[in-house]
């Protein structure tokens, strides 16, 4: 059977806005991809930004180039990975889909944002046939095989006119057997050119491995657990070296970004890893980063990591308040935030900070606290963003029907939070006060902050950015000499 895999980007009003671009390969895609030609099938794979990049952004082109594909390849099954602010694009591809392969074609959707709310994405893509629910390796193939019936674990289908969910499938615990990704199907020049987006801010030729799925906790923020479940699972050590070694022979790579939701999830398996890279001579060769914890983080850890090869560490540290992060149900305090960025640099490692603001009951104290805490940790890497309210969350959940409501009116407004369209306060402060503190924030510590960290990791074979990346920091700290004072301190 013949079977397009179709990754979907945020409608053309949202994207592409700023620097970001998303150079790593979607693991999701590819690992579906290999389990459909291990079983038999016949696979294509189209990733919507890879094209738009390659063709400039032009929107008619890209257009063209995925229905020239559709029309030519005569999938039999298109498969569309979705997240949230994705589906209004992947209801718009459904539809070619129909139109150009005829009425047979079966439509599925799966992902972080189907899996959440499955009859609701059937009930607004009438294109879409059947939602996969959760991981959907076994899924696909069992649906390339046999096709749509209440046999089928873990999917949503149409059936005589109303939405039937069959038995839950229950999640594959030998992740090994999966097999690697697909790197054949993808563009790896493409996906290995150097780019700042993977060990962020370094310009490296960089790939991301997985080394197991899930997270060892179950913040009321996040939708990692929507199809990883609860709990971590691992691949083996020997097959995590594996993709690594692949990675440095075969794609020619001088870094590795580890993109598990936390590499600590077990201690003693993580030390097992450091030392196989050790052993394998692959942390004289290769860079990496990954996420941890805080709760994880302690001197020996930090300090095998950055023998076997590790330069950074990410932290979802979220905010400087234990309010908030008790709201949050981080299971952590502003004392062990601190903690782990000193031990981290205290290991010779750089801090990669993810903050969040416009978080539920936030109060102003609250975000002058986060303000605080940023200016003593100093991190390497900072990230700042508004909490979306994501499908499948706690946060989701508990918001007042009619706001949800309206959010669910155009989900593509998720691609950038920041934009006018997403405008939910969570907090406890009026909107024009929240806006206020979000935008000095933003102007006075945020974007210069970034802006340094930038320009202290461009490389001097960038002359032209590290003088643009100076122009701006000295224009921020002639107009703004008080505050380039305080961020300096």
């Amino acid at each position: 059977m013949r079977v397009l895999l179709v990754y979907p980007v945020p409608p053309r009003p949202y994207w592409p806005l700023g620097d970001f671009r998303a150079t790593w390969v979607p693991t999701g895609v590819a690992c579906l991809a290999t389990a459909l030609k291990r079983a038999g099938h016949q696979v294509a794979v189209h990733i919507r930004e890879e094209t738009l990049v390659k063709n400039r952004y032009d929107w008619s082109t890209a257009d063209a180039r995925l229905r020239a594909q559709m029309q030519e390849f005569r999938p039999e099954i298109v498969g569309l990975s979705v997240v949230t602010p994705g589906m209004p694009e992947a209801a718009t591809i459904a539809g070619w889909a129909k139109e150009l392969c005829g009425n047979h074609v079966l439509v599925v959707a799966g992902g972080a944002h189907p899996t959440a709310l499955p009859e609701r994405v059937l009930q607004e893509s009438p294109a879409i046939d059947v939602v996969v629910l959760g991981e959907g390796e076994q899924t696909l193939a069992a649906l390339a095989e046999r096709g749509p019936s209440e046999s089928v674990p873990g999917i949503v289908m149409r059936k005589d006119g109303c939405l039937v969910r069959t038995a839950p499938r229950p999640l594959v615990q030998d992740l090994d057997c999966l097999g690697p990704p697909a790197y054949d199907l993808f563009d790896m020049k493409y996906y290995t050119q150097r780019s700042r987006w993977l060990i962020r801010w370094l310009e490296l030729s960089a790939t991301n491995v997985r080394t197991s799925r899930g997270c060892s906790h179950r913040c009321t923020f996040c939708a990692g657990h929507v199809v990883a479940g609860v709990g971590a699972r691992f691949h083996s050590i020997p097959y995590v070296i594996g993709q690594v070694r692949y990675a440095a022979d075969q794609l020619g790579v001088k870094g590795i970004h580890f993109e598990d939701d936390t590499l600590g999830a077990d201690r003693e398996r993580l030390l097992a890893l450091c030392d196989a890279l050790c052993r394998a001579g692959l942390h004289r060769r290769l860079c990496w980063d990954g996420c941890l914890r805080v709760d994880q983080a302690d001197a020996e850890l930090l300090a095998a990591m950055k023998a076997a090869g590790c330069i950074q560490v990410e932290y979802g540290l979220e905010s400087g308040s234990d309010e908030s992060l008790r709201r949050l149900g981080k299971r952590a305090t502003t004392e062990l935030n601190m903690r782990a960025v000193r031990l981290t640099h205290e290991a010779g490692l750089r801090v990669f900070a993810d903050i969040m603001v416009g978080l539920p009951g936030e109060t102003e104290a609250d975000f002058q606290a986060t303000a605080r805490f940023l200016r003593r940790a100093k991190p390497d890497v900072t990230s700042v963003t508004r909490l979306s309210p994501l499908p499948g969350t706690p946060v989701y959940d508990n918001l007042p029907a009619e706001t949800r409501d309206a959010l669910n009116c155009d989900w593509g407004a998720y691609a950038y939070p920041d934009q006018p369209t997403l405008r939910v306060n969570l907090t406890a402060m009026p909107d024009v006060a929240f806006e206020r503190l979000y935008q000095r924030f933003q102007k006075y510590l945020v974007r210069p902050h970034v802006i340094w960290e930038l320009l202290r990791d461009t490389p001097a074979d960038r002359p032209e950015v590290r003088r643009r990346l100076r122009r701006k920091l000295a224009g921020f700290a002639l107009r703004h000499p008080v505050q380039a004072a305080r961020w300096l301190a």
